[in-house]
């Protein structure tokens, strides 16, 4: 009787170590695949320097992979227009070559807007800020993301200098509905390569930044709306007082013409709706 009782006590015990061998099994590996995506992250982060991505749309969103070598849609920052770099900065982020990626009064203010004035979360992010979120996080506006793109945003400061951060940026980001880079954006709106674009014509890529599959109405319709045009003389505006462009081109610009562009509409309840929409977005 007691051999047998012992013995079903060693059976017992094995069944026992298999279950738990099992369970902490089961628990290493739902931590590793929920840890990968962040370690793959890092790794491209420190990459950040040396790194290109591929674009493949899925949806109409953009999925991105990092590769070594440039793809041939690939732009160098050389090769874009100091108009365009100049449009981007000054809507985006005025403060990009002076931060250390973030811009700590932006996110004061909307720290005051959303728990003051209990207005919509709004994102205060840098153009760094933007990319990580583009490349590596969720487009959601929970704490938890932010947190991560602020750490994430001083790492990629950190391994990455800002003229190839900007370059990686213009890349990759949207431009229109479906429409992912500075080639495609330039060759699409304007049929040009983007070292050739006017000061008006990178005001206008820039305009798109916030919603680029809403606000590129004015070039379906080929006719700018009033919101547009205000937003494009603001941006021109910014390009002056910034430097990127002197008084005489600032003139010049701000009373030109796209060649697709008809006369200016009045302005709608629509247009108003999308003014709105950009302070929101802001």
């Amino acid at each position: 009787m007691e051999s047998r009782t012992l013995s079903f006590a060693d059976r017992f015990s094995k069944i026992k170590m298999r279950f738990l061998i099992i369970f902490w099994l089961i628990v290493v590996i739902v931590i590793i695949k929920s840890t990968l995506p962040t370690l793959a992250s890092i790794y491209s982060i420190k990459k950040a320097q040396t790194s290109f991505y591929t674009i493949t749309l899925k949806e109409n969103l953009a999925e991105y992979a990092r590769v070594e070598t440039p793809p041939k849609e690939w732009t160098p920052l050389n090769k874009i227009s100091k108009r365009i770099q100049g449009a981007i900065i000054s809507s985006e982020d005025g403060k990009f070559f002076l931060h250390p990626g973030y811009d700590l009064e932006q996110f004061q203010d909307a720290i005051n807007d959303t728990f003051v004035r209990k207005k919509k979360m709004r994102g205060a992010s840098t153009i760094t800020q933007q990319l990580v979120k583009n490349l590596f996080l969720n487009k959601d506006r929970s704490f938890g993301r932010k947190g991560k793109e602020l750490i994430m945003s001083l790492m990629i400061e950190k391994h990455a200098d800002k003229k190839k951060i900007l370059e990686t940026y213009l890349n990759i980001i949207e431009y229109g509905k479906g429409l992912y880079g500075i080639q495609a954006a330039t060759q699409f709106y304007f049929k040009k390569n983007p070292d050739k674009l006017t000061a008006r014509e990178a005001a206008f890529l820039a305009m798109l930044l916030p919603s680029p599959a809403k606000y590129s109405k004015s070039f379906k319709t080929k006719t700018l709306t009033s919101f547009a045009n205000r937003m494009i003389a603001s941006i021109l505006l910014k390009m002056k007082q910034g430097g990127y462009i002197g008084e005489e081109e600032y003139a010049t610009e701000l009373n030109s013409h796209f060649a697709w562009e008809k006369p200016q509409l009045t302005e709608d309840a629509s247009d108003q709706n999308i003014e709105d929409e950009f302070s929101e977005n802001e």
